[in-house]
């Protein structure tokens, strides 16, 4: 298959046989061979971490310490080329065919640019691992019982924002909220910020976009919620600024499921 115009950057804070074993699905599924432009970040980085890389031919970006989620993936889109970039975790298993994975890439990118979207997610919707938790949290507001109505009437807004996560839930979510979500023509979903929160989680993103908006709100943002004591994005953005801004979201079919080996520390 040809190649496409696209860089890969993974980060991988220890996890070692998690991200083995989402190596060898993009390896077996044709995501290795669609680009030469593939990045490993390495925090708290051993020879394990570099054999791996050199394996699968990804360049390794090592840090002695820890550095967190933001500052990793930070630290990757700095040492990757400019265009579009995926970004993912080490726990992000590729489990469609490579027929499936170059179309379904190539139209995203297409359609990054076409709909000037913020992000394009590749979490599978049929299958989407564990653990979701914005689903279950979806399904405390929308559904059948009066509870659930109750729920919308007192907290509209904590409502609103979780709409975007009926596209894993819903049969046909752009009919049940067709004032909110639009289906492209690839099946995939049009949406927008007011309805859905920031993921790290199997991303498509301009790298100069993602470094000049959405990492440096990130890094201004001051919270108290931190993982392992750092900023992790994802916190930083559930606010007002994301969902005011309505920026454009497109939830695709997916290709990864979220699937850890091994145990993190955390």
């Amino acid at each position: 298959m040809k190649k496409l115009k696209f860089s890969i950057g993974i980060l991988s804070w220890r996890g070692y046989e998690s991200l083995h074993n989402s190596l060898m699905s993009y390896e077996k599924n044709g995501l290795n061979s669609l680009t030469k432009s593939k990045f490993l970040c390495l925090p708290e980085y051993s020879n394990k971490g570099i054999e791996l890389a050199k394996m699968f031919g990804y360049t390794p970006i090592l840090f002695q310490n820890n550095i967190g989620i933001l500052n990793g993936f930070k630290n990757l889109a700095l040492n990757m080329p400019n265009g579009p970039i995926l970004l993912l975790e080490n726990d992000l298993v590729l489990i469609e065919d490579k027929n499936y994975t170059y179309t379904l890439l190539k139209t995203s990118l297409h359609q990054l640019y076409k709909y000037n979207a913020i992000q394009v997610r590749f979490r599978s919707i049929k299958d989407p691992g564990k653990p979701f938790h914005s689903i279950d949290k979806y399904k405390k507001y929308w559904g059948f019982g009066k509870l659930k109505i109750i729920k919308r009437f007192f907290r509209p807004n904590k409502a609103k924002k979780l709409i975007g996560t009926g596209i894993y839930v819903e049969n046909d979510p752009h009919l049940k909220f067709s004032n909110h979500i639009k289906i492209l023509e690839n099946n995939s979903y049009l949406i927008s910020s007011e309805i859905m929160n920031w993921s790290n989680l199997a991303i498509m993103v301009d790298k100069e976009i993602f470094l000049n908006v959405i990492i440096q709100e990130a890094e201004k943002t001051k919270s108290k919620k931190k993982i392992n004591g750092f900023k992790n994005i994802e916190i930083e953005l559930n606010k007002k600024w994301w969902r005011k801004k309505k920026m454009k979201l497109i939830i695709t079919n997916g290709l990864f499921k979220h699937f850890r080996v091994d145990h993190r520390g955390y």
